[in-house]
C-alpha cells in the first residue's frame, strides 16, 4: 500500500510568517517495518533517482500535515491530533533534510538557483569520474521482468520446504560421498592448476554467478519487487555479474528482504552441493570434470567472497536485513568517528544516534573491521593493477589506489581534527605530544639490533655416502660409531666379475699365442701385435679390478654412521649415486643460516648468535659468525630447507626450460656460517631459528631505504 504525499502550490511572498516550500508530486510514502524501539515507521521512495529514505514516526506526522502551509499551523495540528509534542526545530531539521535530497519542488528563482548550486556542487570533473568508473561502474544488459513474470510460476516448487529439506539432504550425501574421496578431489584441483583448468574454472565461474543472479531475480519478483535491469559490473575493470533489486526496500516484512539478499548464496550453495554429489557418482570423463569445477567454484567463491559484510555484497546485505538497520556502513562509520574523536582528542560531539542496548559498541567494532579489511582490499587492488597493467599505468593506477582511496579518507578526517584543535582539552594536547615523541623515538633510536632467520644445524664434517655403481649388496654396517677407513658397505657386480674374467681369459690367451710364435717365418711380426694386445685386456682387468675396489664403500673419517636406509639388506641391488647412509663428526657442529640482502651489511664474523631449536627442543644454543658469503645463495645446500617439502625458505619450481634450477631461493638471501660452541642435544640435523646480533639500526630509515631500493627497481622502463 503506498500514498502520495500532500502538496501545496507556490509560496506566498510577502508575508512575515513561513511558508513550507511544496513537496514533489511524485514522491511516495510506504509503510516500512517498526524501528528497534517498536515506533512505527514509513519509507519515501523517490521514483526519478531510486531512492528511499526512512522516516520516523514525527517526520511522517509532519509530512502528513505539510499542505497546512506554516511551520505553526502544523505545529498546533500534530500536538492536538496524536500524542507527539514537537517543535518548530522539528519542522525546521525535517526541511533542511528534505532540500538536502532534492525532494521539495521548485517554484522560484530562489529554488532554481539553489538547486545549480547543488548540481555544480555534487558535479565530478573528468579525473574524478575516471577514477570511481575505473574502480566501479555498471552497465545494464536486460530488462527481464516480463520474462520473469512469466516463469515464475513453473519454479514455485523451488521455494517449498520439501524441496529445501531434499537439496540439504542431497548435499549432506554429496559431502559425505567426496570426503571418502578426499584424496582423489583434492588431487584432481591439482590437476585442474593448468590453461585448459583455467579455461574451466571461468566456464564454471560464469554459469555459477549468472545462478546466482536469477536467485536474486526470482525471489524479488515472487515477493512483487520490480527487477529493474540486470548487466555486468566492472570491479577493477574485472567483470561480474548483478541484479538491480533497489527496491526490495518496498517491502515492510524484513524477512521478504532477507530472502531477497540471500537468495544468490543459497542458490550457489545449492548449486555446489549438487555438483558435489554428481561429482562423486559421474564416471571418469570430461561430465565429471565439468562438475568439479562447478562445485569447487561455487562453494570457494560463496564462502570467500560472498559472505563478506564488510564490502557491499550479499553479506552485507544480509546483516543488515538481520539487524534492520539499513545504511549499516554509513551508520557505523559515523559512530566509529564519533567514538574516535571523543576518545582521542575529548570532544564533546553528540552521537549520531543510540541503538538500545550495546548497538552502538557493536557497530563502532564493526566499522573498525570494515576499515580495516577495506585497507588490505585496497592494498591488494593496488598491487593487483600494478602487475596486471604495464609498468607506468601500474604505477600511476597503484598511486591512485594508495593516496586517493586511503590517503585522501585520513586526511579528510585529519583536517577536522586541525581546523577543531582549539576544542581539544590541555590533556590530550599533551597526550598527543607525547604519543608522537615515543613513536618518533621508536622509530628513529636504533634499537633493532637482532637479525632472525631461518637455519640448517649440522656437523661441520658430515659426508653422505653413495653408491659408486650399480651393485648388490654384500654386506652392510650397523648405524653407530666408525673409525676412519673402516669398511661400511661392501657391494658385487657381477658384471664386472664377468667382464674382468673375460679379459682376464683372454690376456692369458695372448700369451699362449706368444709362446707358441717361436720358430715361425712371420713370428716377429705377430708378436708386436699380439703383445699390444695383451697389454690392452691387461689394462682391461686392471680397470675392472679397480672399479670393483670402489664397490667397497669405507669411512671417510671417525664419527657416526647415522640415516641408514631401512630398505637395505644383503642382496638387496643398488643404483648408483643412491644415498645410502650419512657419516657425521659429532664433536663440531655449525648453523647455515640464511638471512636477507638488505641485512648483509649488519652482520661481521664474531658476532654472537643463539639458535632456537624448537619445537624439537626448547634448548638455546649459542655461537658465533664465522663467514659470511659476499654473493647470493643461488641453490639451498638441502632439501629440509625448502618449503615445498615443508622447510621456511620459499623456493622457485624448476622449469622445463631450466631457467629455475632445482632448490633455487624465490628471494635474494645470503649465507652465514655460524660455529657452535656446545653440541646439540641429538646427533641430528634440523632446522631452527638463528637470532644473530648484528648492527644496530632504527626501523624507520631502514623502511626508507627499502622502499626506494623498490623505486629504484621498479623504475627501469
Amino acid at each position: 500500500m503506498s500514498a502520495v504525499l500532500p502538496s501545496i502550490d507556490g509560496v506566498i511572498v510577502g508575508r512575515p510568517e513561513i511558508w513550507l516550500p511544496p513537496l514533489r508530486e511524485e514522491l511516495r510514502l510506504l509503510p516500512a517495518s517498526p524501528n528497534h524501539d517498536g515506533t512505527p515507521a514509513w519509507m519515501v521512495q523517490d521514483p526519478v533517482n531510486n531512492r528511499f529514505f526512512r522516516l520516523g514516526w514525527t517526520d511522517f506526522e509532519i509530512l502528513l500535515r505539510w499542505t497546512l502551509g506554516t511551520p505553526q499551523k502544523v505545529i498546533d495540528a500534530v500536538n492536538a491530533e496524536t500524542t507527539l509534542e514537537i517543535e518548530q526545530s522539528d519542522i525546521m531539521g525535517l526541511m533542511a533534510f528534505l532540500e538536502q535530497h532534492s525532494l521539495l519542488r521548485v517554484v522560484n528563482r530562489q529554488g532554481v538557483d539553489r538547486l545549480a548550486q547543488s548540481a555544480a556542487r555534487q558535479k565530478k570533473g573528468f579525473f574524478t569520474w575516471l577514477l570511481h568508473r575505473y574502480l566501479f561502474f555498471r552497465i545494464p544488459l536486460v530488462r527481464p521482468q516480463n520474462w520473469l513474470a512469466r516463469t515464475m510460476p513453473y519454479l514455485q516448487w523451488l521455494y517449498t520446504p520439501a524441496a529445501a529439506w531434499a537439496i540439504i539432504g542431497l548435499t549432506g550425501l554429496g559431502l559425505f560421498l567426496a570426503a571418502r574421496q578426499w584424496d582423489t578431489f583434492s588431487s584432481t584441483f591439482v590437476d585442474h592448476l593448468s590453461w585448459s583448468g583455467v579455461l574451466g574454472y571461468t566456464i564454471a565461474l560464469v554459469c555459477a554467478k549468472a545462478l546466482h543472479e536469477l536467485g536474486h531475480a526470482f525471489t524479488a519478483t515472487r515477493f512483487g519487487v520490480r527487477v529493474a535491469h540486470m548487466g555486468v559490473a566492472l570491479l577493477v575493470l574485472f567483470p561480474m555479474l548483478y541484479t538491480d533489486t533497489s527496491e526490495s526496500w518496498k517491502l515492510r516484512n524484513p524477512r521478504e528482504r532477507l530472502a531477497i539478499a540471500s537468495a544468490g548464496i543459497i542458490t550457489e550453495l545449492a548449486l555446489a552441493g549438487l555438483a558435489t554429489l554428481a561429482w562423486s557418482l559421474a564416471p571418469e570423463g570430461s561430465i565429471k570434470g565439468a562438475l568439479f569445477f562447478l562445485a569447487t567454484t561455487s562453494w570457494v567463491l560463496t564462502l570467500a567472497i560472498n559472505v563478506s559484510p564488510f564490502m557491499r555484497f550479499d553479506g552485507y546485505f544480509i546483516l543488515t536485513d538481520v539487524l534492520d538497520l539499513p545504511n549499516l556502513h554509513e551508520r557505523s562509520g559515523a559512530l566509529a568517528r564519533t567514538a574516535v574523536r571523543r576518545m582521542l582528542l575529548g570532544f564533546n560531539d553528540p552521537w549520531p544516534e543510540r541503538l538500545p542496548g550495546r548497538g552502538n559498541a557493536v557497530l563502532i567494532g564493526f566499522a573498525w573491521c570494515t576499515w580495516l579489511y577495506r585497507l588490505v582490499v585496497f592494498l591488494g587492488i593496488a598491487l593487483l593493477v600494478y602487475h596486471l597493467a604495464f609498468k607506468v599505468l601500474g604505477i600511476v593506477l597503484m598511486a591512485v589506489e594508495l593516496l586517493w582511496f586511503i590517503g585522501l579518507p585520513l586526511w579528510a578526517e585529519i583536517k577536522v581534527w586541525i581546523e577543531r584543535r582549539a576544542e581539544i582539552k590541555p590533556n590530550r594536547k599533551r597526550w598527543a605530544w607525547g604519543s608522537a615523541a615515543a613513536l618518533l623515538l621508536v622509530l628513529l633510536v636504533p634499537w633493532q639490533s637482532s637479525v632472525h632467520a631461518p637455519g640448517w644445524l649440522h656437523a661441520e664434517r658430515q659426508t653422505v655416502v653413495y653408491a659408486p655403481l650399480a651393485g648388490r649388496l654384500a654386506k652392510l654396517p650397523a648405524a653407530g660409531k666408525v673409525s676412519e677407513g673402516q669398511a661400511l658397505f661392501v657391494l658385487e657386480s657381477p658384471d664386472l666379475r664377468l667382464a674382468a674374467d673375460r679379459s682376464n681369459a683372454l690376456a692369458q690367451a695372448r700369451a699362449k699365442e706368444l709362446l707358441g710364435l717361436s720358430g715361425l717365418p712371420d713370428g716377429e711380426d705377430r708378436r708386436a701385435n699380439l703383445q699390444l694386445q695383451q697389454e690392452k685386456l691387461l689394462a682391461e682387468v686392471r680397470l675392472y679390478e679397480d672399479e670393483q675396489s670402489r664397490l667397497q664403500i669405507t669411512a671417510p673419517f671417525a664419527g657416526l654412521l647415522q640415516d641408514l636406509d631401512p630398505l637395505l639388506a644383503p642382496g638387496v641391488w643398488v643404483q648408483p649415486r643412491q644415498p645410502l647412509a650419512v657419516v657425521i663428526d659429532p664433536s663440531a657442529w655449525v648453523v647455515e643460516a640464511y638471512i636477507s640482502e638488505s641485512d648483509v651489511s649488519r652482520i661481521q664474523p664474531g658476532n654472537s648468535v643463539r639458535v632456537h631449536l624448537s619445537p624439537r627442543s626448547l634448548r638455546v644454543l649459542d655461537g658465533v659468525v664465522t663467514e659470511v658469503d659476499a654473493g647470493r645463495t643461488v641453490a639451498l645446500p638441502h632439501q629440509i630447507l625448502d618449503a615445498q617439502t615443508g622447510g621456511p625458505i620459499a623456493t622457485l619450481t624448476p622449469g622445463s626450460d631450466r631457467r629455475h634450477i632445482e632448490r633455487a631461493p624465490r628471494d635474494a638471501i645470503y649465507r652465514v656460517k655460524v660455529l657452535l660452541k656446545d653440541p646439540p642435544p641429538v646427533n641430528q640435523m634440523m632446522v631452527g631459528q638463528v637470532v644473530i646480533s648484528g648492527e644496530r639500526r632504527a626501523w624507520l630509515p631502514t623502511a626508507l631505504e627499502r622502499v626506494a631500493a623498490i623505486f629504484i627497481r621498479e623504475s627501469g622502463f
